[in-house]
């Protein structure tokens, strides 16, 4: 009887060994597509992953001059393509998810008539600043219409926790989930002081709201209250002209801020910037704005960019998704330091794909472990 126990768990054995590997080469080969991470960009320290074009071959299928981008918690990619009048919507591997498009550029209720930034809640409920029709849209994770409301100039916007932040006309405005107005700051102006011009992206932590703040070369951070805490540079007056504003950022730095468009937060705090004119992306210290170090160059290969307009950051996954303007795509690329040490690790390899596995391979050891019990109970009698 023993004999037979000890075949039956051979061959169980036999069978798991089988099943993890099958299990693992499907996740490798069809939910990790080719674009895996195998080279690194020419400046060094920065990893591309893949680069989406769109979701077929004819000009309609492909994005156009792409110039916002976000990510879910789920990890879709929402992806503005404003001459097209729509928003586009990835999965993380590359593969299309569908579009969010109504009206064909419409000033209607629920229509989009020309998307300027895109961001994303923690419940998967996607904003829509519509600059042409002077509106945020919202959107379920089935790209069903929501709600709307009136935001005249609305451009750059992004969501923490239960407030929703949008620019309008030099102003950062606060709203609720629900639109209703909760404050607003900030004032239009040119220089590095606390006056901002309309243009560029926002992101927010509890502490302070982050604006890219193009036509004014600067990037600044303001308490909730919107006084401002930091400008970089910080060598120019808030009346100096956006062409006085280009010195070296920071001491031992020679990286200047030439067209900085969008800023997003990483896992590990750190504030991460796109510049268009320097083709790169920039990492800052979110308490101080100094500048730690730069990615990228310009160019059409993988982790080039040409003129690249925003980023967004996916925590789980640990990689940035960039919206390479210019080259008609986006980009998903790693930076070193960005995964917030082992915690966000651990948390990032719970969430992979690749966790089904753990399923036959609890099996396998368990397996082993009632092979080996077996063994021993055997030459003991």
């Amino acid at each position: 009887m023993g004999q037979n126990w000890t075949a039956a768990l051979v061959a169980i054995l036999v069978i798991l060994v089988l099943v993890l590997c099958g299990v693992s080469y499907f996740f490798i080969r069809f939910l990790v597509p080719a674009g895996l991470p195998q080279q690194t960009a020419a400046a060094g320290g920065m990893t591309w992953v893949r680069s989406i074009y769109g979701y077929g071959p004819s000009a309609g299928e492909q994005l156009l001059g792409p110039t916002a981008v976000a990510v879910a918690p789920n990890g879709t990619i929402y992806a503005t393509d404003p001459q097209r009048a729509r928003v586009l919507a990835f999965n993380p591997d590359g593969t299309f998810r569908g579009p969010i498009q109504t009206g064909a550029g419409g000033a209607a209720k629920g229509q989009i008539g020309r998307p300027a930034d895109v961001a994303v809640d923690a419940d998967g409920f996607v904003y829509i600043s519509d600059f042409k029709n002077g509106k945020v849209i919202v959107f379920d994770d089935r790209f069903a219409f929501v709600r709307e409301w009136k935001v005249p100039q609305a451009l750059g916007i992004t969501v923490l926790d239960e407030t929703v932040y949008v620019r309008s006309g030099g102003e950062v405005i606060q709203f609720g989930l629900d639109g209703i107005e909760k404050s607003r700051a900030g004032k239009r102006g040119r220089g590095t002081g606390a006056a901002i011009e309309p243009a560029g992206g926002i992101t927010a932590d509890a502490e302070r709201i982050y604006v890219a703040d193009p036509l004014n070369r600067s990037i600044k951070a303001f308490d909730p209250a919107g006084s401002l805490l930091w400008a970089t540079p910080k060598n120019a007056s808030e009346t100096s002209s956006s062409a006085e504003a280009t010195a070296p950022i920071t001491e031992g730095s020679n990286v200047v801020l030439d067209l900085p468009q969008d800023v997003v937060l990483d896992a590990a705090g750190r504030l991460v910037a796109v510049d268009a004119f320097n083709f790169s992306i920039l990492v800052m210290n979110a308490t101080s704005g100094a500048i730690e170090n730069s990615f990228g160059q310009e160019g059409t290969g993988d982790g080039q960019f040409v003129y690249p307009s925003s980023l967004a950051y996916d925590a789980k996954r640990d990689w940035f998704v960039v919206a390479d303007t210019s080259n008609n795509r986006l980009q998903i690329v790693r930076i070193e330091g960005s995964g917030g040490g082992p915690g966000q690790a651990a948390s990032r390899a719970l969430s992979s794909p690749f966790r089904v596995c753990a399923i036959p391979l609890a099996a396998l050891l368990a397996a082993l472990a009632i092979l080996f019990v077996t063994r021993r109970r055997a030459s003991e009698r």
